[in-house]
């Protein structure tokens, strides 16, 4: 599904170059639960920002199904990821103003999916990932767990092909963090949606069907 062949990454601070990734290769399966693991720092976050369109690579190329990322101009990128790409951030990055029914809906509201269809969608997600009694309520009034499961459905709602997600579980205490990857290893397997999860918890690394090490910007082990 995705195959990534050298892939690098600088950044610049100051007079400083800093050299995120050095060199990646790396091939995810359709409908895989891969685990990239490594310290803080390690690039970890950095080489899903790129696999998942958010960010650009210094040099190298990868494919998404066929697909040559880097022969997309910015409109048809913007809209390979809205199609086939979700990302659950550790932050949650809720929008605060928005109820989790609003939080979840807005991806089908820039897909332009019709009412009847946000609304069986939503019902759906809310009821999976257990939510549904908590749908008029605003971030501040959830826990993180609940939170995180909001992340998990909006996420999931515009039925992308493939799930980022950066460290899910790290602001969570161990029940909620059990619950959300619970639910993120079930819809794995029910719906077969591919799920890339970078973490350094090792109740993460077990749920997953392969797990790699990055250190220092490169694939240490497979």
């Amino acid at each position: 599904m995705i195959r990534a062949r050298n892939l690098v990454k600088n950044y610049s601070l100051g007079h400083t170059t800093v050299h995120a990734l050095r060199g990646v290769d790396l091939d995810i399966a359709r409908g895989e639960h891969l685990c990239v693991s490594g310290p803080s720092g390690a690039g970890k976050s950095t080489l899903l920002n790129i696999l998942g369109l958010l960010d650009d690579a210094s040099a190298g190329e990868f494919s998404f199904d066929g697909v040559q990322i880097g022969s997309l101009s910015d409109r048809q990128r913007h809209r390979f990821r809205r199609d086939r790409i979700a990302f659950v951030f550790q932050s949650f990055n809720l929008v605060p103003v928005l109820d989790a029914r609003e939080n979840i809906e807005f991806p089908l509201l820039i897909q332009k999916v019709p009412a009847p269809e946000r609304k069986k969608r939503i019902l759906q997600l809310a009821e999976e990932v257990g939510i549904r009694d908590y749908l008029d309520h605003k971030p501040d009034e959830l826990s993180g767990g609940q939170r995180q499961r909001v992340a998990i459905a909006r996420a999931l709602v515009t039925k992308p092909q493939v799930v980022f997600a950066d460290e899910p579980t790290a602001n969570l205490d161990s029940v909620n963090g059990a619950a959300v990857l619970d639910v993120m290893r079930r819809l794995n397997r029910e719906e077969k949606t591919t799920f890339v999860v970078a973490s350094h918890d090792q109740v993460v690394m077990r749920e997953a069907d392969r797990m790699i090490r990055v250190v220092d910007g490169v694939v240490a082990d497979v």
